[in-house]
């Protein structure tokens, strides 16, 4: 990588950060493209260089938490100490613990952003998370840990599915009044799916 390029790489995280430091002080709605750029020091035109609107620097965001929970799975995938369905738990319980400690944020993100309609290298990596997490299910049914008669990629596609929506209900207030934490729910239905997941 040539130093121009270095330049833009490192101008572009650093956008990203401002913009995200202002997005938890000030929430998503009132912090501007001008707040942005005024923080960064770079004018307006120099940010929409990087990013044609404010969304998209959400969708960056949004990125970055996807290759977090990658990276998670790949330290999973080497912890051979553990059963597999140890690991999911433990992987889901991280992830629950992160999104509960930024719950504004993260409510603006799972609802605001493209995390769940992706294109380009957004979508790219979260096919990566996918052939990821369907490598774990697979390991465990390789070890007689999980049934061996599901297709491990869509054993991954209804782990992810209950854990988004058991995140977003929380994140949302979908239930009202119900005070229970989100790691707590997170790990119950975890447990339904694994118990469904289990050798018979």
């Amino acid at each position: 990588m040539g130093l121009r390029e270095d330049k833009k790489r490192r101008q572009r995280r650093e956008i990203v950060e401002i913009a995200l430091e202002l997005f938890r002080e000030r929430g998503y709605d009132q912090t501007r493209v001008s707040d942005i750029a005024e923080r960064a020091v770079i004018s307006e035109a120099t940010f929409f260089n990087y990013f044609p609107s404010k969304d998209l620097v959400l969708d960056e965001l949004a990125l970055a938490q996807v290759e977090l929970f990658s990276e998670t799975l790949r330290y999973e995938l080497a912890n051979d100490g553990v059963s597999v369905p140890e690991r999911l738990r433990e992987t889901l319980r991280v992830a629950a613990t992160a999104i509960a400690a930024d719950r504004e944020f993260q409510t603006v993100l799972y609802t605001r952003s493209n995390l769940f309609h992706s294109d380009g290298v957004l979508k790219q990596r979260t096919h990566e998370m996918y052939g990821l997490l369907s490598g774990l299910f697979a390991l465990g049914q390789g070890r007689g840990e999980i049934r061996g008669d599901a297709d491990p990629m869509q054993l991954a596609e209804i782990l992810l599915a209950t854990y988004h929506l058991t995140t977003i209900n929380w994140l949302t207030g979908w239930w009202g009044g119900r005070r229970q934490s989100l790691q707590r729910r997170v790990a119950a239905a975890t447990e339904i799916l694994l118990d469904g997941c289990a050798v018979q």
